[in-house]
């Protein structure tokens, strides 16, 4: 509730969020635990606007922010999704917990494939297989889940994230390459 006046008073501009289709989330992703999040301006250490909007996971059901650590405290899908659509919400999404799926986030993706040329190829040779991509809440990134295993926790580096475990990332089922997603 305080959001909204707390944007307009600190003046930040908020991104236009996109709303979650999600009709077009594959189901293995349906089957891991589920959070909703509000989108909250962030701050560094001195208390300034960084620019970027936390996406902080909350239960479904109680409205209470979780852990990542703790898959129990998250929801299901279809919880998700009916507290999303009662209103309160920016979006979804899911926890990652080392079950054979990762996710991958590119922040600023036009940027990053300008940059790595590499990269941009590996999406376009991973977009033909039955790779799942969407676009991030903010429209600017690109989110990726596939199936594998990683052989550490997950790296953060240069605009690019890969996890498999532990990690809440935001789902928009908003397609972005390839065949796209298995329908329900």
């Amino acid at each position: 509730m305080l959001q909204k006046p707390l944007n307009a008073a600190l003046k930040i501009q908020e991104p236009t969020w996109l709303k979650p289709i999600f009709t077009n989330i594959p189901s293995e992703l349906k089957n891991l635990p589920w959070a909703v999040w509000k989108a909250e301006p962030r701050f560094n250490k001195d208390k300034e606007l960084t620019g970027k909007w936390s996406k902080a996971p909350r239960n479904p059901i109680t409205g209470k922010m979780v852990g990542s650590d703790k898959p129990e405290l998250f929801g299901t899908f279809e919880e998700a999704k009916k507290a999303y659509k009662t209103g309160g919400y920016t979006g979804v999404g899911v926890l990652l917990i080392g079950n054979g799926i990762i996710g991958i986030d590119i922040d600023d993706g036009k940027n990053i494939l300008k940059q790595k040329s590499g990269l941009k190829q590996w999406l376009l040779d991973a977009s033909q297989k039955n790779i799942y991509f969407e676009i991030s809440p903010s429209g600017t990134g690109l989110r990726i889940f596939l199936n594998g295993h990683l052989s550490c926790a997950g790296k953060k580096r240069d605009g690019l994230e890969i996890y498999q475990d532990e990690r809440f990332l935001t789902v928009t089922g908003n397609i972005a390459l390839g065949k796209g997603a298995p329908h329900d």
